[in-house]
């Protein structure tokens, strides 16, 4: 190269660094996480709305079920859009989770346990609980059946998850403990609710033992979400 050439060259702008474009992939595993986030978010807001509209519903006394009973005024928008919502959320939220988290056996049990509530809430949505959701007709049986893999998979699925983002590495101590007790609580609530321990309260107690859960949900999405938006950094 002679010098007047290496001098041109020299002279040349250096072209900027780019991070590199998000691939097919990249944009998948990001969709699904955001899927994940917005699902339980747009659950609270449905049930909240859809309790407002129904004249006598009481929040505290009646449980989300009976928003979707075969007597409830809304109950198509309930079944559709908040049960089976709120699964195909729950399973996009698996893929995301299997696909972004570091390999370990307690990543592969917490993904099994949300796939197994998804499709159980997804199902729920096909059988509407009877008036009052007094277990009286089949319905009302296979509504109840599929309503435990949601209400036992998903706390499950957060307690789990303190050892799998222990394995993973990128959680804190602070994820892996509130992950825990936060399941612990949801989980423990659940028999509180079948035996009415609390009479006139089971609206109140089955939101405190789900809605917990569907924050912890929506939380690990999002940081989830910021990771798939990194192709360069492998999970």
């Amino acid at each position: 190269m002679t010098r007047t050439g290496a001098q041109e060259q020299q002279r040349r702008p250096t072209p900027p660094c780019r991070s590199p474009a998000p691939t097919t992939s990249t944009t998948l595993r990001r969709a699904l996480a955001l899927v994940g986030a917005v699902g339980p978010v747009g659950y609270l807001v449905l049930v909240t709305v859809l309790g407002l509209l129904w004249d006598g519903y009481d929040p505290i006394r009646d449980t989300q079920s009976e928003l979707g009973a075969v007597d409830a005024p809304h109950r198509l928008v309930m079944n559709l859009a908040g049960f089976m919502g709120l699964g195909v959320s729950l399973l996009a939220f698996a893929a995301a989770y299997w696909l972004l988290l570091r390999p370990s056996w307690a990543k592969t049990l917490a993904t099994g346990l949300l796939a197994v509530a998804g499709v159980g809430m997804v199902v729920v949505g096909f059988f509407p609980c009877d008036a009052g959701c007094v277990d009286v007709t089949v319905t009302e049986r296979l509504h109840s059946v599929f309503s435990m893999p949601g209400a036992i998979g998903l706390p499950a699925a957060a307690m789990v998850s303190a050892l799998a983002f222990r394995r993973d590495g990128r959680f804190g101590t602070l994820w892996q403990a509130v992950s825990f007790w936060l399941g612990l609580v949801s989980l423990v609530s659940g028999p509180l609710i079948a035996v009415e321990l609390v009479e006139g309260g089971n609206g109140l107690l089955q939101r405190a033992a789900m809605w917990p859960s569907l924050l912890w949900l929506t939380t690990v999405s999002l940081k989830l979400a910021s990771w798939a938006w990194q192709p360069s950094r492998r999970p």
